[in-house]
């Protein structure tokens, strides 16, 4: 039996402070800032408003590239974050309702949504992890 809960926004259960880079950003400071603040995503911003995402595990499908008819391992040196980044992103406001992101995140391949304000930036992330705390509480 489910207990129906009163709509809660997406600001409240949101991560705020998101660590973020830029287009230009080098793909190995992406991996640096993956590994050091063990998170999971990386918004990337361009004057504050999101144009991408990259995840730990877009890092490892980057880490497995095909050259030629046979497939390399490891990490590319030369890329920028803007060669990388997955521009397909999912956003939600943070005025929408929690069940509008569980909704999305729900639905699809995705287990990030990236929560803007009214001006388009980026005012935070939530996660699949955020999701399920709030579910769970």
């Amino acid at each position: 039996m489910s207990r129906r809960r009163p709509a809660v926004r997406v600001s409240n259960v949101m991560t705020r402070r998101v660590r973020t880079a830029t287009p230009d950003t080098p793909l190995e400071e992406i991996l640096a800032l993956l590994r050091e603040e063990r998170c999971h995503h990386v918004p990337i911003v361009d004057d504050d408003r999101p144009v991408g995402m990259i995840s730990a595990r877009d890092v490892v499908h980057l880490a497995r590239r095909e050259e030629g008819e046979q497939y390399v391992l490891g990490m590319p040196q030369s890329e920028r974050a803007g060669d990388a980044m997955n521009e397909d992103l999912v956003t939600i406001h943070q005025d929408e309702s929690v069940d509008a992101a569980i909704e999305r995140i729900g639905r699809g391949d995705i287990h990030a949504l990236v929560v803007i304000d009214d001006d388009d930036r980026l005012a935070g992330i939530v996660t699949h992890n955020d999701l399920l705390h709030y579910l769970i509480d």
